[in-house]
């Protein structure tokens, strides 16, 4: 019987590895030398040195002494944290990681089931949790260490068990064991899956992480987390192509920013920046009012001490989290805080150019 820690070569194939994980009755998870962490069924696996176990201790007639309370034993042991990171990649200061699914039976999309692979493609090791939401509840499906440039088997869903997940959740604090780095915020991302995806063949495209075709969900990009990824160039050129052909009363005119006294205030509402949504999904729209403050912030950035009022709106808070998002990013030295609560409620942030 293969157990934990046997080392095993292929039956099939060249090379081997030594078993991490027993996934069932069918299959393991196999840690090979390049340090990538891969499914294969047990028939396929041959057992060359089975896993180091304890002595049995020998039976004894002396009186066993009283043991001295012990001290519990803070540190947290991650079974893969013994992965070596990978050559550093010349993109890779920045972070990009991805959640990916791998049909294990590309054919047969509407029975087959479904490798979840977690996907650092950066040079910083992740600490992480992943986990999936059903009804009001969290359940933790892996956490540890993820090394740099490199992939991690999660777990395999079958379509019933897919069907009863409403959400991914992935929690990463990004950092480097042995080499000085630049700090990066902790990113928490959360995917809702829409299983009829899981039956169209066009979503699993070729990619380059796998041999196979894959549905690939980017977590951060850029260090930019998913809620905030720019969308392809094509999709916006596309959105305001189909919004320019639409027949309308009057030419679209970006509208400027107004003066208030010495501020500047910059209102993002769609309805004040566009004529017309049509077209427009809500990502399209968040990139355009993004751009719009880029713009504004462009514009006076020579003028030190200018203060710039951004009304957001208050909503579900994700555009003042794009917000912040890219001043920590592009303008850290910028000031910035909640605009006066008696002129414009609590949807508006004042920014001070330093």
């Amino acid at each position: 019987m293969i157990k934990i820690g046997d080392r095993i070569r292929f039956l099939n194939e060249v090379g081997g590895g030594i078993v991490t994980k027993i996934i069932d009755k069918d299959r393991v998870a196999i840690l090979d030398e390049d340090g990538f962490e891969t499914p294969f069924l047990k028939r396929e696996c041959v057992v060359i040195e089975v896993a180091k176990t304890m002595p049995t201790p020998s039976v004894s007639n002396k009186p066993i002494p009283a043991e001295k309370p012990s001290t519990p034993d803070l540190h947290v042991s991650f079974k893969n944290a013994p992965y070596e990171p990978e050559p550093d990649t010349t993109y890779g200061e920045q972070l990009y990681a991805y959640l990916a699914f791998v049909p294990v039976n590309l054919q047969q999309l509407q029975t087959t089931s479904f490798d979840l692979y977690l996907i650092n493609d950066s040079n910083y090791t992740m600490l992480f949790t992943l986990a999936t939401k059903k009804g009001n509840q969290f359940t933790c499906r892996e956490h540890g260490l993820l090394a740099s440039n490199s992939k991690l088997f999660i777990e395999q869903f079958s379509k019933e068990q897919l069907q009863e997940i409403q959400e991914l959740a992935v929690q990463s604090i990004a950092f480097k064991q042995k080499a000085p780095y630049n700090s990066k915020p902790p990113f928490d991302t959360t995917l809702t899956l829409s299983f009829s995806d899981f039956g169209k063949l066009h979503l699993f495209k070729e990619n380059d992480y796998f041999e196979e075709s894959a549905m690939v969900f980017p977590l951060i990009e850029k260090d930019l987390p998913a809620a905030f990824l720019r969308i392809d160039a094509s999709q916006i050129e596309q959105a305001m192509k189909e919004k320019k052909d639409l027949p309308t009363d009057k030419p679209f005119i970006e509208k400027p920013q107004k003066k208030h006294g010495d501020i500047v205030e910059l209102d993002l509402h769609s309805s004040q920046l566009l004529d017309s949504t049509a077209g427009m999904d809500n990502t399209a729209i968040l990139q355009y009012q993004l751009e719009t403050f880029r713009k504004t912030i462009e514009q006076h950035k020579n003028r030190k001490g200018q203060k710039i009022v951004v009304i957001h709106g208050k909503g579900e808070g994700v555009l003042r989290n794009a917000i912040i998002q890219e001043l920590k990013t592009h303008y850290k030295h910028y000031l910035y805080q909640d605009a006066s609560f008696r002129e414009y409620g609590f949807g508006a942030t004042m920014i001070t150019i330093r």
